[in-house]
């Protein structure tokens, strides 16, 4: 048995270096009838792969392609004819992936992609109920010091000053005397995560976040303000800003449904007029 599967896989493995012939050529395995050629195993090889691998990846397809052929025939000799009708769903499947062949070039030739800011903002503004966080969010400016810093008291007089961080030259002082810091106030963060990273123990984000716009983390080594500029809760209506991609891609997809609609209306309406198609 080893000798005929050595002797199958060198013949499929030696014949994807020969010259292919206008019938699909030799036999490699028959079962029942059933034949599996050489030319059935040129696509399992890939460049410069080594013999060894070739052997191997020849075994592998052989033994499958057997034992599905062997399963194929069982099944066949146990069901009815009935049993054995695919027409109607090879039928029905073949529909099925001509058309979406069909409306997948219709749609990358004719859909229009462009989405302007405006029509975002539109979108967000008549449907904004689609929009709910489900999370706490906050804009921030924070800044970490180390506790010998001769210049603490001036940041944190900056810091109880909402106005005066949109000034730049807070974040240049920062970069000179700060461990670390942001000072990137458009940005949305998820609250938790900004809690979780400097350390800030809290029972109820709402509550904590309404008291407090300015707060202090005192470490062993480090001081650390930060000033929380804006926030939204759960059930807020989400800013624009975070849900651009979302709705872009919503936009894109009732483009995508309306001309795919028009396509089959059009379609019916001259059918109808042309009287192609009678109901009985």
């Amino acid at each position: 048995m080893r000798l005929l599967w050595v002797g199958l896989i060198l013949t499929a493995f030696l014949s994807t270096c020969q010259e292919k012939k206008e019938d699909k050529g030799e036999i490699i395995v028959s079962v029942y009838g059933k034949n599996l050629y050489k030319t059935d195993l040129e696509n399992i090889f890939y460049e410069g792969i080594s013999y060894n691998d070739s052997v191997l990846r020849s075994k592998v397809y052989i033994d499958k392609w057997i034992r599905n052929q062997l399963l194929v025939r069982q099944a066949e000799n146990n069901l009815s004819p009935e049993q054995l009708d695919f027409s109607y769903k090879i039928e029905e499947y073949r529909n099925s992936l001509v058309i979406n062949k069909y409306e997948t070039e219709l749609i990358n030739q004719n859909l229009d992609t462009e989405i302007t800011d405006d029509q975002i903002y539109e979108y967000y503004t008549n449907n904004s109920d689609e929009f709910r966080l489900n999370r706490d969010i906050v804009k921030i400016a924070a800044v970490t010091l180390p506790n010998d810093c001769k210049n603490k008291w001036i940041f944190t007089k900056l810091f109880r000053d909402y106005d005066s961080l949109m000034v730049d030259s807070v974040a240049h002082m920062a970069d000179t005397y700060a461990l670390s810091y942001d000072m990137d106030m458009d940005k949305w963060h998820n609250f938790d995560e900004i809690a979780d990273m400097y350390g800030i123990q809290i029972n109820d984000n709402g509550t904590f976040l309404n008291e407090n716009k300015y707060y202090i983390v005192n470490g062993n080594e480090t001081h650390t303000l930060i000033r929380f500029c804006e926030y939204k809760l759960v059930g807020d209506v989400s800013p624009c800003e975070i849900e651009t991609d979302k709705i872009r891609y919503i936009i894109l997809t009732n483009r995508k449904k309306d001309l795919l609609k028009k396509l089959n209306d059009d379609l019916y309406s001259k059918a109808l007029q042309d009287k192609a198609f009678e109901v009985y």
